[in-house]
């Protein structure tokens, strides 16, 4: 969101109140707010206060975030509030806003995405008042929803717009920060937990390093998010410390992951990092399981269920098959022109903050 952001901020016709939470202020993740900072004020950041990776934890926190965004919304007064995504944390808070008459603008709404992400998205469409869609595809899902017509605007995914730009760190800096040899691509591995079947997501993350590291590449292994079940990915990932070649990294900037995406060789997890950006730079993608199940992919994605055999098999369709390779090189790049941050806020500024706008009908 770092363009849409800076356009808000730079803009005297508005004012950007920046709110973080859920692993921006959890140190288990990085508490990535110190990377926030280096390019905003943040007026506010909310503890979930989330003590574990079981579902009853998660559903907790999501409880706090609840209760601790009405007391911000309701000081920082906004005219609008800004959502993007499907986590708990977006949910939370827009529960909050909804009680306060804060009108909500959601970002990356109708999408398809598997997961308990999949529930959430929806669910916040209907709390939401405003949708910037990603594609043509997510627009006419939220109409679906019965949302009516003018409050809806296909934009783009705002993952790209940076890609677009070419606003990531450059590869020399990046072999220097993260060891990587001057003729290698890395490979990246970032895998979540799935949260509506039931997994052992340490056989799964298991399976999949052991696939992984016996290539002996260089492998970049990124920690998880803070869904339920995280602390079984994590507790599979840190076996493989200090194995030679392989780094752990509980975050990585933005910009560094783009850039170590566009060097990299392949991209394997669940992330959805896999399916909207690497199209964009042209690198394959090997996804796993059924987190991101029915979500708009490209050719340059290899889909398979988890195991230590399925993930090896895709590797070597990723990394060693001609065919395949042209055909990453080739692929369709379904999500955007990098532009959605110019069109979301030229709506947000020219958009009546009134009670047509805060009022909901549904269309049948």
């Amino acid at each position: 969101m770092k363009p849409m952001l800076k356009l808000i901020d730079a803009d005297p016709a508005l004012k950007l109140s920046l709110i973080v939470t859920d692993q921006h202020t959890n140190p288990n993740f990085g508490a990535t707010m110190v990377e926030v900072e280096k390019d905003f004020k943040i007026v506010a950041a909310v503890d979930m206060e989330q003590r574990d990776g079981r579902g009853q934890a998660r559903a907790q926190a999501i409880g706090v975030c609840v209760t601790k965004m009405a007391e911000v919304l309701a000081d920082l007064q906004p005219d609008i509030l800004l959502l993007y995504g499907d986590r708990g944390e977006v949910i939370g808070t827009a529960i909050a806003a909804l009680h306060l008459g804060i009108p909500i603008a959601h970002l990356q709404g109708g999408d398809i995405s598997g997961n308990i992400d999949e529930l959430i998205r929806h669910a916040v469409t209907k709390l939401s008042h405003l949708h910037f869609a990603s594609n043509l595809e997510s627009a006419t899902r939220i109409l679906k929803l019965g949302e009516e017509p003018w409050r809806v605007y296909v934009v783009g995914d705002n993952h790209i717009d940076q890609i677009i730009a070419r606003d990531y760190t450059d590869e020399e800096t990046l072999r220097q920060r993260y060891a990587i040899g001057p003729l290698e691509k890395p490979i990246i591995v970032l895998q979540h937990p799935e949260t509506t079947r039931k997994r052992d997501n340490y056989a799964d993350m298991q399976g999949t390093l052991e696939a992984v590291l016996s290539l002996g590449r260089r492998t970049l292994i990124i920690y998880p998010c803070s869904d339920q079940g995280y602390e079984e990915v994590v507790r599979a990932i840190e076996m493989g410390r200090g194995l030679p070649g392989v780094s752990i990294h509980h975050n990585i900037e933005a910009e560094d992951f783009w850039g170590l995406l566009s060097m990299a060789a392949v991209l394997v997890g669940n992330s959805s990092a896999g399916l909207i950006e690497t199209p964009y730079l042209h690198i394959p993608a090997i996804n796993l399981g059924k987190r991101q199940k029915g979500r708009r992919r490209a050719e340059n994605v290899i889909s398979s269920e988890f195991g230590k055999e399925a993930v090896a098999a895709c590797l070597e369709k990723a990394l060693n098959d001609p065919e395949f390779a042209r055909s990453v090189q080739q692929c369709s790049q379904p999500f955007g022109d990098g532009q959605a941050y110019k069109r979301i806020v030229a709506v947000l500024k020219t958009i009546s903050l009134d009670e047509k706008l805060l009022n909901k009908g549904i269309t049948y």
